[in-house]
């Protein structure tokens, strides 16, 4: 269970800047590569939508009254665990924080032309879990 108000926000911000990064990675990957501002603007959307997830995810165990786990991708196993979402998505998200995590500790470790290529298959994993969130929403 998540708060609605609190879902509704944060999917907002989450939807809004994964659509951005999506308007920039929506490019031949050559292009995306060689335009240095547009990756680094494209890798930071999805940080911060990656981030949303992780809040979405601790909101939910808390509002949920379950034990906090002590990493955030562990979060996302809690809740699989809980039967909130399934074992490959929380996987898949746990991957993504790996991503957030290089993007925010340096953009030399971000192989640019991989998130190109798998950016697809991670927001679809990303919209998966937003709409799970959504569907766990109670007033």
């Amino acid at each position: 269970m998540v708060r609605a108000d609190v879902a509704r926000r944060h999917l907002a911000r989450a939807n809004a800047r994964l659509e951005q990064a999506a308007a920039l990675l929506d490019r031949p990957v050559a292009q995306f590569v060689d335009d240095v501002q547009g990756r680094d603007l494209a890798s930071f959307y999805l940080l911060l939508v990656i981030q949303e997830a992780v809040d979405l995810a601790a909101h939910w165990v808390s509002d949920a009254g379950w034990p906090m786990p002590t990493d955030a991708g562990s979060t996302f196993d809690l809740i699989a665990d809980r039967g909130g979402i399934d074992r490959e998505l929380a996987a898949r998200l746990r991957a993504a924080i790996g991503l957030r995590n290089r993007i925010a500790h340096g953009y030399a470790d971000v192989d640019h032309a991989r998130l190109h290529r798998e950016f697809q298959e991670g927001a679809d994993a990303l919209r998966r879990f937003f709409a799970a969130v959504a569907g766990a929403a109670r007033p």
